[in-house]
């Protein structure tokens, strides 16, 4: 294997683990997660039902997002690419609410997925070899 190869089965090993585990820990106290989450948006302009609708859904998603990407071949790619809408969502959500320290942190994922998708060619492995 390249160095390449190695960093992209570094990220989507990294990336897939941290979407993975997301979802995984939360499943078990999901009403508490959802409670604890919500309530951070009260102030904002999003409806409660959309807020809570999304914090009941998002950690299911995440699980979903990490077992594609680890998965490898085309899951990965699209993986990735739904990894990025849920960060987006959330970006969104966290900007809502001024948490500008959060929002520098997701950025550092929107940056972690744009990286993994271009490292991946039409196949979905690794485009670098």
């Amino acid at each position: 294997m390249t160095n390449n190869q190695l960093a992209q089965l570094v990220i989507r090993i990294g990336l897939g683990i941290n979407m993975l585990m997301h979802g995984l820990v939360r499943l078990p106290k999901l009403s508490t997660f959802v409670t604890k989450t919500e309530a951070g948006f009260a102030s904002t302009i999003l409806p409660a039902l959309l807020t809570r609708a999304f914090l009941y859904t998002l950690p299911f998603v995440e699980l979903a997002v990490g077992i594609a990407i680890l998965l490898g071949g085309q899951f990965t790619k699209w993986g990735y690419f739904a990894g990025g809408l849920v960060i987006a969502a959330l970006l969104f959500g966290t900007t809502l609410k001024e948490d500008w320290s959060g929002a520098g942190l997701q950025m550092t994922y929107v940056i972690a997925f744009y990286l993994a998708l271009r490292g991946l060619d039409s196949s979905g492995r690794g485009r670098f070899r």
